[in-house]
């Protein structure tokens, strides 16, 4: 059995018996005004919170650089003494954290063995337009850059859709609302992670990509409004005009036999 946590934002969190994989944690939750005008920096009380058992945390894998995935990574690295797999651009961050040489740099295409029951595979993907039909923050991390530094310092860099396989399930992990189809062909999943916001923006999506990885089920995450605090045991509070019934709706009209779940942060999942 596998308990699957939506820790918020695109974070996962996968635990069995033996040991916890994450990717793209974040919980520091920094507010729209500091997100716009200041430099930022982890909050370790946040992840020490989230976090309380260190020794168990095998794996960080990340699909994208952006603050509101890869921030707190480097910190809960350092804490934890795990793997940490993702783009050049999460290596010098890791760097610029004083942590050289922690990170297996993807490509697009590697397999990489995490723990003895998980593996990873960095599909090459694509950011979601969600800034005025723009990918924010386009480009790379720069050595030359100090920290602390603020949110757009934060590249995109290489943008991966990662399937995790752990304990013989494979989970699909979109954690932007859009996708390389020639990248994803011939990853089908079991279990199929799907951005909410910018949904409308990319053509057949969600669509194509339940039909390329003919998924059981579908969960619906990355919708809650991650620049504000999340209480434990409250309904999600959703990001604004993302229009959840409709992409449930075309969810639901395109696949009829698939199972769709829309957790609140923090709920427990079990596959």
């Amino acid at each position: 059995m596998t308990h699957v946590t939506w820790t918020g934002a695109a974070g996962l969190r996968f635990q069995t018996e033996k040991e916890v994989i994450l990717i793209d944690p974040y919980y520091t939750r920094v507010d729209i005004f500091n997100t716009l005008l200041r430099s930022i920096t982890p909050d370790p009380a946040a992840i020490n919170a989230a976090l309380p058992d260190p020794e168990k945390v095998a794996a960080i894998v990340v699909g994208h650089t952006h603050s509101d995935h890869a921030l707190d990574v480097p910190w809960i690295a350092a804490r934890n003494n795990c793997a940490v797999v993702g783009s050049r651009s999460l290596d010098i961050l890791m760097s610029l954290n004083g942590l050289p040489q922690r990170t297996r740099v993807c490509a697009g295409g590697e397999s990489v063995t995490l723990t003895d029951t998980a593996s990873v595979t960095m599909i090459r993907s694509a950011h979601g337009l969600v800034a005025m039909g723009k990918v924010p923050f386009e480009g790379e991390i720069r050595p030359s850059m100090t920290l602390p530094m603020k949110a757009s310092g934060y590249r995109v860099g290489t943008v991966f859709a990662p399937m995790l396989q752990l304990q013989g399930i494979r989970f699909l992990h979109v954690g932007s609302a859009n996708f390389e189809e020639k990248a994803l062909q011939g990853h089908a999943c079991d279990v199929l992670f799907l951005c909410v916001p910018g949904w409308k923006r990319r053509q057949g999506y969600p669509q194509r990509l339940i039909a390329m990885t003919r998924p059981s089920t579908v969960v619906l995450f990355h919708y809650d409004n991650f620049s504000k605090p999340h209480l434990p045991g409250t309904k999600t509070r959703p990001m604004p005009l993302i229009d959840m019934p409709g992409f449930i709706r075309a969810i639901q009209e395109y696949a009829q036999n698939v199972s769709v779940r829309v957790p609140d942060v923090g709920e427990v999942m079990e596959f």
